[in-house]
């Protein structure tokens, strides 16, 4: 349990950096770069959005790719703080990563208020959400004893 406490920083870095490189995807492809989320969401494929409303998959599209944007600017910031303050035992680190598992969290209460079209698998984001959400709160909870020792005087 000890080594798992002192390389507990590894795991949730591969974890940031993978938030922050799956952020380039929507970027680059907008909407269609996760046929599950507009289908899960609306019953309804990119293309057959675009069809109906090409103004309103333009800011759908819009949306896609401001939240890679996202992604990229959360996954980087976490990734700095692992690997600077949290590194050092900083409480604050600590407390400011507990943001990636109340993101991950956030995500899936965000689609299920939306709801999923009926008839339509959860989109991708409803399943990787709660996998971050406990794995990275795990991994917190792991390292909280490295973090919060009684210093001396």
């Amino acid at each position: 349990m000890a080594w798992l406490q002192r390389h507990a920083w590894w795991l949730l870095l591969a974890m940031t950096v993978l938030v922050a490189v799956i952020g380039v995807w929507p970027i680059i492809q907008g909407i269609k770069e996760d046929a599950s989320v507009p289908l899960g969401i609306t019953g309804m494929t990119a293309s057959e959005l675009e069809a109906a409303s090409p103004q309103g998959y333009r800011l759908l599209d819009l949306d896609a790719r401001g939240g890679g944007i996202s992604l990229i600017v959360i996954g980087t910031l976490l990734s700095a703080i692992l690997l600077g303050a949290f590194r050092q035992n900083r409480p604050w680190a600590w407390w400011v990563m507990w943001v990636l598992p109340l993101w991950g969290a956030s995500v899936f209460v965000l689609i299920l208020a939306i709801g999923v079209a009926p008839g339509q698998a959860p989109p991708a984001p409803m399943i990787s959400g709660p996998i971050i959400a406990v794995l990275s709160a795990a991994l917190l909870l792991v390292s909280a004893p490295r973090f919060f020792r009684h210093q001396p005087a």
